[in-house]
């Protein structure tokens, strides 16, 4: 069995738990409080810059020179792509340069983006990649999910947000990671599958502490 394949039984139901989360199912039925959705995006921000150091470990971790630069390329993916749309996002909900830079991170977010490095810096390329799966490929089960809604897609707030992470670009993006984590996961022993299955689990249980934190406005 691939090793992503293993990753995702061990989540399974913790991601089917998203979907029933106020702040996930709000935000797909379109019925979400646009103050709870900027608190969000201000987090998430704050998250990513993070995210993306998590991307460059891999590049420092890295051996060969073609998967240095596939983890560079995810570094520039995140900077340039999905912050670029999280900065248009921001200046629809009225959020200034200003206010993003005098926020902090919430007590979650920090906590999670912490266990993540921590876990990049101790380990190898495939740490690396277990740690960022989470948030990547769950993000695209909620985007999918969502897009099935009917007219979810096209609510005037959050419909960018759905075709974002449901589009075909993000697909590719997350199969690149997921393929990766294959590829790097063969012949790998039992009991370095149980140590990522570990890191697994705890950023999917990072990932619901998020959503609540969000909803929550927990700072």
């Amino acid at each position: 069995m691939k090793l992503s394949k293993i990753l995702y039984e061990s989540v399974e139901e913790i991601w089917k738990s998203y979907l029933e989360h106020p702040f996930v199912k709000q935000l797909g039925e379109g019925t979400l409080s646009p103050d709870l959705f900027r608190f969000y995006m201000i987090q998430d921000y704050l998250y990513l810059l993070e995210y993306s150091k998590v991307f460059a470990l891999g590049v420092i971790k890295s051996k060969q020179e073609e998967l240095m630069r596939k983890f560079a390329s995810m570094v520039h993916s995140t900077l340039y792509g999905e912050m670029n749309i999280h900065k248009i996002y921001m200046q629809r909900l009225g959020i200034s340069k200003e206010e993003v830079k005098a926020a902090k991170q919430s007590l979650a977010n920090r906590s999670y983006t912490s266990y993540m490095m921590e876990v990049s810096y101790n380990g190898d390329v495939l740490d690396v990649l277990v740690a960022i799966l989470s948030c990547a490929w769950s993000y695209q089960v909620i985007g999918e999910h969502h897009n099935n809604i009917p007219n979810a897609a096209e609510h005037t707030l959050y419909g960018e947000w759905i075709k974002g992470y449901s589009s075909e670009q993000y697909r590719k993006d997350t199969q690149e990671l997921i393929d990766l984590t294959d590829t790097l996961g063969e012949g790998i022993t039992q009991k370095r599958i149980e140590e990522l299955k570990t890191v697994f689990i705890n950023c999917s249980r990072y990932e619901y502490a998020f959503w609540d934190m969000s909803y929550k406005k927990e700072m």
